[in-house]
Parts: structure tokens; sequence; C-alpha cells
């Protein structure tokens, strides 16, 4: 019996210690694991938190490409209103060149000079006229506007896909 004993206590150590082993490896395997994907979430965190910054100073850019827009609209607004009541007061006369008859003639002029002279435009045509240049200089800053954001959020993109050195 003293030998049937002593292989059943080896059989016995051995499935224990083959279970030990397991076990310890199993551990070790998963503390790699937690230090592994630890990493990945410190990575993807300050991923995260640059992406977070990144965001926020390019809404601070957009919103003050927004301001200076305004301003300058409001500013060349300011002008346009001065010219437009300078017109109507007729402190400021517009007027266009235009070719004289060729059939009238003044005194010493043959009628068939082809002279040039100017009409007088009334403040309500002259305010139509300018209010084509007024929209087409707005759109123009909008659209300059549309453009530096559109390059800011490349930029800002292009930072983020950067790869670390």
């Amino acid at each position: 019996m003293n030998l049937k004993s002593s292989l059943i206590a080896c059989t016995l150590a051995l499935i224990v210690g083959v279970l030990a082993g397991y076990w310890v490896c199993n551990l070790q395997w998963e503390a790699s694991e937690s230090r592994m994907n630890e990493s990945q979430a410190k990575q993807e965190t300050e991923r995260l938190e640059k992406a977070m910054e990144e965001n926020r100073n390019l809404k601070e850019t957009v919103s003050q490409m927004q301001i200076q827009t305004k301003k300058e609209n409001d500013n060349e607004k300011r002008k346009y209103d001065d010219l437009l009541a300078r017109i109507n007061r007729g402190t400021v006369r517009v007027s266009v060149p235009t070719r004289a008859c060729s059939d009238v003639s003044e005194a010493g002029h043959s009628g068939t000079d082809d002279r040039e002279t100017r009409a007088e435009l009334d403040p309500a045509t002259a305010e139509s006229i300018l209010a084509v240049g007024r929209d087409g200089d707005e759109a123009i800053r909008e659209l300059n506007m549309c453009i530096d954001q559109y390059n800011a959020v490349k930029s800002s993109i292009a930072a983020l896909d950067k790869p670390k050195n």
C-alpha cells in the first residue's frame, strides 16, 4: 500500500502542479493583456483629449472668422447706406458716360461729331446699380469666410491624422 499511496500522491502532486502552472500562466497572460489594454486605453484617451482640444480651437477659430466677416459686412453696409443718403440728398451725383446725338449740334460743332457727354442717374436707378455691387461684394466676403473655414477644418483634420514619431 505504500507504493499505491506514493503513486496516488505523485499523481495528485502532478495534477496539482499542472493546474497551478496553468493558473499562474493564465494570471501572467491576463496581467499582460491588462497592461496592453491600459496602454491602448491611455493612447485612445490622449487622442480623444487632443481631438476635443482641437475641436474647441477650431470652433473658436470659426467663431472669430464669423465675427470678423460680420464686422466687415456691417462696416460696408454703413458705407453703402451713407453713400445712398448722400445720393438722395443730392450731395453726390451719379452719372454715366453717353454719346451725344449725332444730329444735334451746338455752335461751333458739326452735327456729325461723336462727342462724349454724361447722363445723370436718378437716385433710385443709382441705388439699383449700386446694390448689385454691394450684393456681389458681400457674397465674396461670405465665400472667402467659407473657404477660410474649410481650410481651418482641413488643417485641423490633417493635424489629427499625423502619425506620432
